[in-house]
């Protein structure tokens, strides 16, 4: 459960967010340039390591500088509103606009990436955001464009990133061997961690310097990510992918809604990632609000969030270790309970630094849980509900985003920041019975056997 996104990423409000579903057709073993697999026999070849996996590089760099972007014009845009004049509710919005748009155009999308081309998908949506964002830098150099020209860029910037992270989650099993999955979701997730802890500094670096330069920055970031999807060799999909002509759009999203719907183990999943996202988003927002009324330090609150991102990264490297060591039960029953266990000490212990270090430590455990449950959904998602499942899921992580922290505010606002904490806790108790209880997660394989033989 990590995020943004994927963005987001599920990646998004700083919610652990649990990367999409993600389904394969390949098996452990060499991939062809086809995404079939060729059958490993004793002593042949084992495939090559993801260091040497040209297509993998290319879709994780490319990436990269997408989401850096991304979160360095997540500070950004507010303070750009409020610098021309506008009010607290106007900056409010132009986040909603970007969450709100990503969230509408996810469902959308996903049908979307299952019908078009992929890597045309992908280019479309780097050059869109390039563009805007293009658009908005040299807005802001010539005068002011007005709060209407900043919403605008925000939903394209929003619709842009649901079409790109959709088409990135449904391609990563095509490009990927089953036996490496779980390390290139580890590896992904450690990208996302990376970005929230680096993007938002240095975009507030770079508008302390010019207020054009993080929009100009994130323009400049998707024409890179833009050129090298260019050299992207996309491996080609089996036939059942290609959906009949006549299938419409409102149809193929149906089609996604009751796969989704009657797949047990996948709709459970779902509905635990979205709650617990919903919950920690939530908490981000206490904890942040709570130590700005306890009169902290802005450098002591920043911190909170880079702990964050930092624990993320560190669980996101440990996460290949620990994948094949824990069952999907162990690894869920883990992160929610110590979650249960750990969000109570946000009452008591000094706000700050130390809040941001128990945050940390649940960030530490979710990379785990991520990478073995997501190579599940891989493994059981045929090719052809690959986008669809990626936009069904991209709906409920922003839900639970934008949901999250205005349950949390409202909270606060009328019992307080104990009862809030404690009320939180409730949630991520009655979570880990669930996770307990259900015998659905319980019969969730190990990762071993999902992979198949180790490489």
């Amino acid at each position: 459960m990590s995020g943004p996104a994927d963005g987001g990423p599920g990646e998004a409000g700083g919610a652990l967010e649990l990367p999409s579903g993600k389904a394969v057709t390949v098996a452990g073993g060499r991939a062809d340039r086809g995404g079939r697999p060729a059958v490993v026999k004793d002593g042949a070849p084992a495939p090559r390591p993801l260091s040497r996996n040209r297509e993998y590089n290319l879709l994780w760099s490319a990436n990269v500088f997408s989401q850096l972007g991304a979160q360095g014009t997540l500070i950004a845009y507010p303070l750009l509103v409020l610098a021309l004049g506008g009010s607290a509710l106007q900056a409010s919005l132009v986040e909603f606009a970007i969450g709100g748009s990503r969230a509408l155009a996810a469902l959308p999308a996903g049908a979307l990436v299952d019908r078009w081309d992929r890597k045309k998908v992908l280019l479309f949506s780097e050059l869109g955001r390039a563009v805007a964002l293009g658009l908005l830098a040299l807005s802001v150099a010539v005068g002011p464009g007005g709060f209407g020209v900043i919403m605008a860029v925000a939903v394209v910037e929003g619709v842009c990133t649901a079409l790109f992270t959709t088409t990135d989650q449904a391609l990563l099993p095509s490009v990927v061997p089953r036996s490496q999955l779980g390390t290139a979701v580890a590896r992904n997730t450690a990208r996302y961690h990376l970005a929230t802890v680096v993007g938002p500094g240095l975009g507030g670096m770079l508008y302390g310097a010019q207020r054009l330069l993080p929009f100009l920055a994130q323009s400049v970031a998707s024409l890179v990510s833009f050129f090298m999807l260019l050299f992207l060799r996309m491996p080609q999909r089996p036939h059942t992918a290609s959906p009949e002509p006549r299938e419409g759009m409102l149809s193929a999203m149906r089609m996604g809604l009751r796969w989704l719907a009657t797949n047990r183990p996948i709709r459970t999943t779902v509905l635990v990632a979205t709650a617990f996202n919903m919950v920690f988003s939530g908490l981000l927002l206490v904890v942040v609000v709570m130590a700005q009324q306890a009169g902290r330090p802005a450098g002591e609150i920043g911190a909170i969030g880079a702990l964050l991102g930092a624990g993320g990264v560190v669980g996101a490297v440990l996460a290949p270790r620990f994948r094949h060591a824990l069952t999907p039960y162990a690894a869920l029953m883990t992160l929610t309970w110590a979650a249960a266990v750990l969000v109570p000490l946000l009452a008591v212990v000094p706000l700050g630094y130390a809040s941001g270090l128990v945050l940390a430590a649940m960030a530490l455990l979710a990379p785990t849980a991520t990478t073995i449950v997501t190579t599940y959904q891989m493994v059981v998602t045929p090719d052809e509900m690959r986008g669809r499942l990626a936009g069904v899921i991209g709906v409920s992580m922003s839900a639970a985003s934008a949901l999250g922290p205005l349950v949390g505010g409202v909270l606060l606002q009328t019992v307080g920041g104990t009862s809030t904490v404690l009320v939180c806790t409730a949630a991520l108790g009655a979570i880990a019975l669930v996770v307990t209880l259900g015998r659905t997660v319980r019969a969730f394989p190990r990762l071993k056997e999902l992979e198949g033989p180790a490489t």
